[in-house]
């Protein structure tokens, strides 16, 4: 389905039919509840993120703006859910010692190149970072987006995203040589993520 069958299907849905809204829902379930999971760390949440997320595309749909990609307008109502759902958690230090387990690193630390929301190893460097440092990464590693890309979504700068994703960079590869060095472990390279 390309950007024109999309928007088919848009002025369809806008016109009342709302089974023609079910193709979008399901190209676009993936990457919803893989990039709410990255930012979420839990699966029955991040599935509650995808639900809310297509309910609030569907509702909003008049506001789309078909110069833009669908699937950056929807993974960054995404993020608004996911950052929402954060919000109302007490504070960052009560989830944080609510699951302390997250945060303790796999002895083995081998990284080899499977989707970074599968990887026990990666989950708690991500917990550690800020947000929009944590969604520019998932979106670099999980989808290949570009700075561009990353910043319709943050809905943020071209040179902001950058930042965010440059930063997020630093801290993986500090917190990767860090526990190298306390686990006196190798660690095999992630790719270009790290260049």
């Amino acid at each position: 389905m390309n950007t024109h069958d999309e928007n088919q299907l848009i002025q369809t849905c806008l016109q009342g039919s709302r089974s023609h809204f079910e193709p979008l829902v399901k190209k676009y379930q993936s990457p919803v509840i893989a990039l709410a999971v990255n930012i979420l760390g839990n699966y029955d949440d991040a599935l509650d993120i995808a639900q809310e997320t297509f309910v609030q595309a569907f509702t909003n749909l008049h506001r789309f703006d078909t110069q833009r990609k669908f699937k950056s307008w929807l993974l960054g109502i995404a993020v608004k859910r996911c950052l929402d759902h954060l919000k109302k958690q007490r504070s960052f230090l009560n989830y944080f010692l609510k699951h302390p387990k997250r945060f303790h690193l796999d002895a083995n630390l081998s990284i080899d190149h499977k989707a970074i929301e599968e990887s026990e190893t990666f989950r708690p460097l991500l917990e550690k970072m800020k947000n929009n440092e944590r969604v520019a990464l998932v979106l670099k590693i999980n989808e290949d987006y570009s700075a561009r890309e990353i910043a319709d979504v943050l809905d943020c700068s071209e040179s902001t995203a950058r930042v965010h994703l440059f930063n997020a960079k630093q801290k993986l590869k500090k917190e990767l040589l860090t526990t190298r060095k306390n686990k006196n472990q190798k660690i095999t390279p992630i790719g270009e993520v790290l260049t």
